[in-house]
């Protein structure tokens, strides 16, 4: 077996056996001629996981099943793969855009030589999405399989570590279904006052969830967030532009490299090609692409670029799997209801005090919650901020009960059509 692409090295799990198998017989079904013969002999199809993504091209790591009880004998040598795709029958079945690969999705791929299709999506086990920007109410994800999520926030003032932020991130963090660190970031930046704050706002915010002041440039910090992630864990940061996760991502490659001195904040891959060429990367496992691009923070505001236009998986040396995303410049939360009270378990505890079961915490007597404002037992902006949340998110619902109403209808309208046809051509 090829060491470089161990699957457990590339976040393979064993849970995912069953739904690749099952996965693996509906596609060999629909495949299936009429007379039992099949369509594309000699394919095999195989487990893959998206390390990259840009526009409708797809970059996939084959790690080596080879030997494994259940798996078939892969006809592709494991490595890296880049100008994939997803299948015909993927494109004209799809019926939103969540249903498209992510990187961190593990997906079914045809390992026929020399053209690689991916035909299906694994179920997720966690996935980090948001509302869409534009009109159109829909699900973004912006990264899957994930065992932890970085909230990065930076303490070089400007806007970069705001409360309310915090509170809408961590909402979306606690949707993901996977577990949260908030990491604040340029610690080298900022006073002593100004970290102890910060680190009282997220405990506040959010009792219970770790939370580290680092300095991507400087080192500090980075070993005691290392004690939050395991070798073969999935981790994906969020954050707005020029806080730093990319910076964040190189650090932690450096430190799992042995080059952790003040100046060794970059991790340099074997590779450093920007696009995806799959006759360079087969078989090598430094392939995973170069040190995340780091951009710059503008003086006067400490705003930064949009560096970073592509969520990306990389492998670093330390076994750790990081998932850089572009800059947030607006956080719609997409999830449930449950979330937004996770995010303020000191409201949340006061609703179940309120009289009335359908209080709605604005006015009705016998509100536990407006007793606790009066008091000045409860911080209005708070308990502003969680009423945003909650409306936002129930008109949120309300439209994706309706639109996947739609979309459902619309997709087995398709499947059906699709399966008249491929009786006709048989």
């Amino acid at each position: 077996m090829n060491v470089d692409f161990i699957p457990e090295s590339w976040g393979w799990k064993q849970e995912f056996f069953s739904a690749w198998n099952a996965a693996a017989v509906d596609e060999k079904e629909v495949s299936t001629q009429k007379d039992g013969s099949e369509s594309e002999p000699g394919s095999v199809l195989m487990p893959a996981r998206v390390t990259g993504r840009e526009f409708h091209q797809y970059e996939v790591v084959c790690p080596d099943f080879s030997g494994r009880p259940g798996f078939p004998r892969m006809q592709t040598v494991p490595g890296i793969y880049g100008d994939v795709r997803v299948s015909g029958r993927f494109d004209y079945t799809a019926s939103s855009r969540a249903e498209y690969p992510v990187p961190g999705d593990w997906v079914l791929v045809d390992c026929e030589a020399g053209a690689l299709r991916i035909k299906a999506v694994l179920p997720r086990r966690s996935s980090l999405s948001r509302t869409a920007a534009g009109p159109k109410t829909e699900e973004q994800v912006l990264a899957a399989n994930l065992d932890m999520v970085c909230l990065v926030f930076a303490l070089d003032g400007g806007r970069n570590f705001l409360e309310r932020l915090l509170e809408r991130a961590l909402v979306t963090a606690r949707n993901s279904g996977a577990s949260v660190c908030v990491v604040l970031n340029k610690a080298d930046l900022a006073p002593e006052e100004e970290k102890e704050y910060a680190l009282a706002a997220v405990s506040y915010a959010a009792p219970g969830v770790p939370a580290v002041c680092v300095s991507a440039k400087t080192g500090e910090g980075i070993e005691g967030l290392m004690q939050f992630l395991s070798p073969g864990d999935t981790i994906g940061v969020l954050g707005k532009s020029g806080v730093g996760k990319s910076a964040l991502v190189n650090a932690l490659a450096a430190y799992g490299s042995g080059k952790n001195d003040s100046g060794a904040a970059q991790y340099v891959a074997q590779n450093t090609a920007d696009g995806f060429d799959t006759e360079e990367t087969a078989g090598t496992a430094e392939s995973t692409g170069p040190a995340a691009k780091e951009g710059h923070v503008r003086e006067a505001d400490h705003r930064g670029r949009h560096t970073t236009t592509s969520s990306r998986l990389y492998r670093l040396p330390s076994g750790i799997l990081m998932i850089d995303s572009p800059g947030i410049r607006e956080l719609k939360i997409w999830g449930s209801t449950d979330s937004v009270d996770d995010a303020f378990p000191e409201i949340a505890e006061l609703t179940g005090r309120c009289r009335f079961s359908d209080c709605t915490h604005t006015g009705e007597p016998g509100c536990a919650v407006q007793e606790a404002l009066a008091e000045g037992q409860l911080d209005e902006a708070r308990y502003r901020a969680w009423l945003d949340l909650q409306r936002e998110q129930q008109w949120m619902e309300r439209r994706t009960d309706e639109q996947a109403r739609r979309a459902d209808k619309e997709k087995w309208k398709r499947i059906s059509k699709f399966q008249k046809e491929l009786k006709r051509s048989r």
